[in-house]
């Protein structure tokens, strides 16, 4: 790489690390316009795209690089994850065992390949390849958490448990295993303890969000209601941020969805019923929308930020002992996308395991969200678990109406869905939703 491009290199790794990715992607572009077949620029731009989502360009951007340096082992894990995430299992099972062809050892190959071969449902083969890695290496924890998740999905969850807790006692701080097995446990109806394994998650990560999230149902199955509310009570956390109250006049709200509604329209990278998202019988974008040079998006971006500024002011009339409070970042990077629904259409329970706060934007709503017969279809409804998770006991809940020019805010650890959309209905739920990533040293 020559001076020149070399100082570009570095100029855009220092851009990815601190989140600054559409200067990142500029720099990585910038070297591939001079030197079209830079490995490195192939690397690093295919990572970046996958971060953002871009998963077509990324696999692409990768492909070019195994085909410029095809004894480059790294790049083939990676492409097998980029190819996994696209459900494309047979190309990553095949992507993996090339790379391993070239290095047998490999364990972030071993880990690829098994996950792709769970993905295609070959839970024995993926099982068979991890046993026999860890008859090799017998302290590879990632491979037993592996066989843990696999276990999992095979609803076996006592010899899932086992060998996350055998993942750490190999790696005492993986927090991860320590979340999985407290899921299995309350998945199987073993609250208490589960408690314990989140418990000790969530002392290496105060603001481990899968954790948070299944504590709040563990105390709900406990009956320790006053814990529950502390950690999570919708009324208090959930914040709603009408535009007219921000400032913002009712011309210019409508003003700002006609743009968002024109965009989402005609946005390409909204998919049906895309699998990896909570969404059923509707529309869902496939990118980071935050990255789109659009008018709307901006201000809309810069609405979030205010409501950030808000919600971050308001911390210090807080316990600084919750969760919440304790982490909250001084800046954040933001991805946002887009969910359209009508007829049928809802939002399945789920959380945001990225962010720290959470949010939805609510563009268009069908007339059907007024009418009190309706039962509250088209509203978001919070506390409610995955259908796996089956409580005895009902968790504290909440329902919003949306409307249009309504933000509502919320801790990503809270569970939330929405009420069906009744089959009849014609007219379209628009809205977008987002997350703010804590990141250190990353922009608003």
């Amino acid at each position: 790489m020559t001076p020149g491009l070399n100082e570009l290199f570095e100029a855009g790794i220092r851009a990815h690390k601190s989140g600054r990715l559409q200067e990142a992607v500029r720099l990585y572009e910038h070297i591939l316009n001079y030197d079209a077949n830079n490995l490195g620029a192939l690397n690093n731009l295919g990572l970046l795209c996958a971060e953002m989502k871009d998963l077509e360009r990324s696999e692409e951007l990768l492909k070019r690089a195994i085909g410029c340096a095809p004894g480059d082992v790294n790049a083939y894990s990676t492409l097998g994850a980029v190819l996994n995430a696209q459900r494309k299992f047979d190309e990553a099972i095949a992507c993996c065992e090339r790379g391993l062809r070239l290095a047998p050892d490999h364990n972030q190959l071993v880990s690829a390949l098994a996950s792709s071969l769970s993905g295609a449902g070959q839970y024995d083969a993926a099982i068979a390849l991890l046993t026999k890695r860890i008859r090799a290496r017998p302290r590879y924890a990632e491979g037993r958490y592996l066989i843990g998740m696999l276990y999992a999905k095979l609803g076996n969850y006592d010899e899932a448990v086992r060998y996350f807790r055998e993942a750490t006692r190999l790696n005492p701080s993986d927090g991860v295993s320590s979340v999985s097995a407290g899921e299995c446990l309350l998945i199987a109806g073993r609250a208490d303890e589960a408690i314990r394994e989140l418990e000790q998650a969530l002392a290496l990560n105060a603001y481990d969000v899968r954790a948070l999230a299944l504590k709040t149902l563990a105390l709900a199955e406990l009956g320790r209601t006053a814990d529950e509310k502390w950690l999570a009570d919708p009324e208090h956390f959930i914040h709603l941020h009408h535009l007219t109250d921000l400032g913002c006049s009712a011309e210019d709200v409508a003003m700002l969805n006609r743009g968002l509604a024109e965009f989402v329209a005609h946005d390409p990278g909204m998919r049906e019923n895309p699998p990896e998202y909570a969404t059923a019988n509707g529309w869902h974008s496939t990118k980071n929308l935050a990255d789109y040079d659009n008018q709307a998006i901006a201000r809309l971006k810069q609405i979030i930020v205010r409501a950030f500024e808000e919600r971050s002011k308001g911390l210090s009339q807080e316990d600084p002992s919750h969760p919440f409070v304790r982490s909250a970042p001084p800046k954040f990077h933001l991805d946002l996308w887009a969910v359209k629904m009508a007829g049928g259409g809802k939002m399945l329970p789920h959380i945001h395991c990225d962010g720290w706060l959470s949010g939805v934007y609510y563009v268009e709503v069908p007339s059907i969200v007024d009418d009190p017969a309706a039962g509250g279809a088209g509203w978001i409804k919070f506390g409610t678990p995955r259908i796996d998770i089956k409580l005895t006991k009902e968790p504290i809940t909440r329902t919003v109406k949306p409307e249009p020019g309504l933000l509502v805010t919320f801790p990503s650890y809270f569970w939330h869905d929405t009420v069906p959309l009744p089959p009849e209905s014609a007219a379209s739920r628009v809205c977008l939703s987002f997350d703010l990533h804590p990141r250190k040293g990353t922009r608003h």
